[in-house]
This record gives structure tokens, sequence and C-alpha cells, in this order.
């Protein structure tokens, strides 16, 4: 599955956001006036895209601990850049529903990353294991968000009364879903996991 995710991630970075930074006005569009805000979430977004998919991995993880601890604060750091650019963002974004599901993204980004951190810094790795899945499929939206605006046309269109509306819907639930399934995934297997 992370193999899978991997390949989609990369196809995104090269296809989506390396193109930003041959700052081109064409490709910014009306961002264009806002570029700096623009690239520091995109930056931050590729390193926490990056990094998650090496934190994800169990491989390293179990034979590289330094490098797994590293790449952890790279993902934090790449989060936080990312948020900020995001809530920079979100006041000059067009429609204004989609700033507000941008705000709320970038919430439940840095919401779910502080929380993997906090744990791990109790020492509580099982709980910091859990987070940091929930933190990479928050991250991950951003692709998700791609894949179902671009390859799912017809769906998006179907998820609001306007382009505008359907923009800011699928962007709370390329994030939103994968958490909730998640959530029912992970409870359920602790709810069946313990006796009776």
């Amino acid at each position: 599955m992370l193999v899978l995710a991997s390949v989609v991630a990369a196809r995104f970075l090269v296809h989506y956001a390396a193109p930003y930074f041959a700052w081109d006005p064409k490709h910014f569009d009306y961002n264009w006036p806002h570029r700096f805000r623009l690239i520091l979430h995109i930056s931050g977004g590729i390193v926490a895209l990056i990094c998650g998919t090496l934190q994800l991995w169990t491989g390293l993880r179990q034979r590289a601990m330094r490098l797994h601890k590293w790449t952890g604060r790279v993902y934090l750091v790449g989060v936080v850049v990312g948020a900020l650019g995001a809530f920079l963002m979100t006041y000059y974004t067009t429609p204004h529903s989609f700033g507000v599901a941008l705000m709320g993204l970038a919430t439940a980004w840095l919401l779910t990353t502080g929380i993997a951190w906090a744990a791990i810094l109790r020492g509580m790795v099982q709980m910091h294991r859990e987070w940091v899945v929930r933190s990479y499929l928050v991250t991950f939206a951003f692709v998700s968000f791609r894949v179902i605006s671009d390859n799912l046309p017809r769906l998006a269109a179907k998820l609001g009364s306007s382009p505008d509306d359907a923009l800011a819907n699928v962007t709370w639930l390329s994030w939103v879903v994968p958490l909730a399934l998640y959530e029912v995934i992970l409870q359920g297997r602790k709810l069946f996991r313990s006796p009776a």
C-alpha cells in the first residue's frame, strides 16, 4: 500500500508541484501576487510528503532509528511550513469556501502532527504511530484532492451545486474520509482484539 501511495505521490510532485518552481505567471494564475505564500505551502508539503513516506516505512524505522528520528523532525518542520503557507493563502483564495476548506485542512494537519509529536515526547510509541498515520493521511490529502478533481471530474462536479462548491467539498472529502476510514479500521481492530 505504501509503495502505491509513493508512486501516486511521486506523480503528483512531478506533475503538479514541480511546475510552480519554474516561476511562470501563467501557472500561478490568480495566485501570482501571492506566489511566495503558495511556494511556502507547496515546499512544506513536498518535504512532508517525502519524509512522511520514510516515516511510515517500517524497515527504515527498525534498521535506522536515528534516521527515522531525523526524518520525523524534518517532517514536522515541513508540516509547520506547509500549514503556515496554507493559512497565509486562505484570505486570498477564491472561492472563499475553498479558502475555508484549506484552513480546515491546515488546522487538521497541525493538530494531527502536533499530537503525534507530543506522544513521542512522552514515550507513548503506539499512540505516536497512530497519530503519525493520521498526520500522513492529512498530508496525502493534497494528492487525493488532485486525484479526485482531475481524474474523476464528473464525480467532483456532482459534489456541489456550483464548481466553487464542488472545489471546497472535494477539499474537505480528501482528508475527512480517509481519517474516518482509518479510525473505523483502527478502532475495529482494537474492539475485536480485546476479550469480550
